[in-house]
């Protein structure tokens, strides 16, 4: 038996640690190709769950677009009968328009009569208002839609705010009565 030297025993260490390398690079290429690959699979299965999504909910949307279209197409004479069932004819397509929309998480809200809370609502405008807490919202020109927890589109809301008091003193001045108003006084 040949007895290996100290070289030959380095190159054949070399030898297998090259081997190794190469498994190594190759196993590298193939996890870095499966990775792609399931980016590429996981984008195209998100994308075919969005038009899923959306197919579904325009589906639902598209009979009421029809029953819009057949409304839109009466030639309504302008008498009360026809005026009222015109009405109701539209009644009934807001209603499946809103059981639609609920099918699918939207829920309208509304903020009237509650503390103004800038999370669920837009301040459009403010009131003086004696009979409310400022702060409270007294008018709600467009109601708030939720889809699960989160705000679609806050309420757009008037809030009430205390009345200064140089306007109480007004107000209270312009309360008195002609016959609590001293002869000769004049009304501005």
């Amino acid at each position: 038996m040949v007895k290996k030297g100290p070289v030959s025993k380095l190159k054949e260490e070399l030898r297998a640690k090259e081997a190794e390398v190469v498994q190594m690079r190759s196993l590298a290429l193939r996890t870095a190709a499966e990775l792609d690959n399931a980016r590429k699979r996981w984008q195209r299965e998100h994308e075919e769950l969005r038009i899923q999504a959306q197919a579904e909910v325009l589906g639902a949307l598209v009979e009421i677009w029809d029953n819009f279209e057949r409304a839109l197409a009466v030639d309504a004479e302008d008498n009360e009968k026809t005026l009222e069932s015109y009405r109701k004819g539209v009644e009934l397509i807001f209603s499946q328009f809103s059981d639609a929309l609920a099918k699918y998480g939207l829920i309208q809200y509304s903020c009237l009569g509650t503390e103004f809370d800038p999370a669920r609502a837009e301040a459009v405008g403010y009131v003086e208002a004696q009979e409310t807490q400022p702060g409270q919202v007294v008018e709600e020109p467009k109601k708030g839609f939720m889809l699960a927890d989160q705000v679609l589109r806050p309420a757009q809301v008037i809030v009430a705010r205390e009345v200064k008091e140089e306007k109480k003193e007004a107000e209270a001045s312009n309360d008195t009565t002609d016959e609590e108003r001293p002869r000769g006084d004049k009304e501005d």
